[in-house]
């Protein structure tokens, strides 16, 4: 894997996009301490304090997966990032669907997955990663935390960023090998708010559901009512 390592950049997503095809590596990194303009779900600002965290962006090209295995491709990102916290000492850890990773039911980090299509195949992928290592104060985002917060020590941000990069070494692996079963019983395990009574907003109205299942293509299934209902991705918000 090709690594880059940059003093600043407005958005990683956006600097693998423009260099992508001058490397001929299939796989490239990209990683900064200090994102400007970074970008969340659905355009959404990323916002990460100078020097404290951790962006990543990750290019995987060639992958040639049918399409209708992308959600097994989110399951992947948030079960190694999960596994590089777990080793660093964190606990009470949890996946907000689609992919967002939790401490203690706080953002530690988001995800940005996107992919480039061709008839029925992902041809490649670049995959986001925003981290909050060392900032310990967020504003008015009272649902943020970080490393810093959740262990009560700093971290050296170089050493996340290869702990990181080392376990996504393995992606194509188990993109290619693994079984999707296996890997969605162990996103369930993670998932906040699997099978337990929470709010969710729909179209501005809140109701009470239950998460019980992740179809195949990725869709949360809540029940509501007694009924059995599929949500896309900002089809429905999860009221922490």
């Amino acid at each position: 894997m090709k690594l880059i390592k940059l003093n600043a950049i407005d958005s990683t997503n956006e600097y693998i996009k423009k260099i992508k095809d001058s490397i001929q590596d299939k796989e490239i990194a990209v990683i900064t301490f200090n994102q400007t303009l970074g970008k969340g779900q659905m355009g959404k600002v990323w916002s990460s304090e100078p020097n404290k965290n951790v962006c990543i962006s990750f290019i995987f090209k060639e992958l040639g997966i049918n399409v209708a295995n992308n959600f097994k491709l989110n399951i992947i990102v948030s079960l190694l990032l999960v596994k590089v916290l777990k080793n660093i000492g964190l606990k009470e850890l949890s996946v907000k669907w689609p992919n967002d990773i939790l401490s203690d039911g706080k953002k530690l980090c988001g995800i940005l997955i996107e992919l480039n299509i061709k008839k029925t195949d992902i041809t490649q992928s670049i995959i986001g990663i925003g981290l909050n290592v060392n900032q310990s104060y967020f504003g008015d985002l009272i649902n943020a935390t970080s490393i810093l917060n959740s262990i009560n020590s700093h971290s050296n941000l170089d050493e996340i960023s290869l702990k990181i990069i080392s376990e996504f070494e393995n992606f194509r692996n188990y993109l290619d090998n693994s079984n999707f079963n296996k890997l969605k019983r162990e996103y369930l395990e993670l998932l906040y708010g699997y099978n337990i009574e929470k709010k969710f907003r729909i179209s501005g109205n809140v109701f009470k559901g239950e998460i019980i299942d992740i179809n195949s293509g990725g869709m949360l299934v809540v029940k509501i009512d007694g009924k059995k209902l599929k949500f896309k991705n900002q089809e429905i918000e999860l009221i922490y």
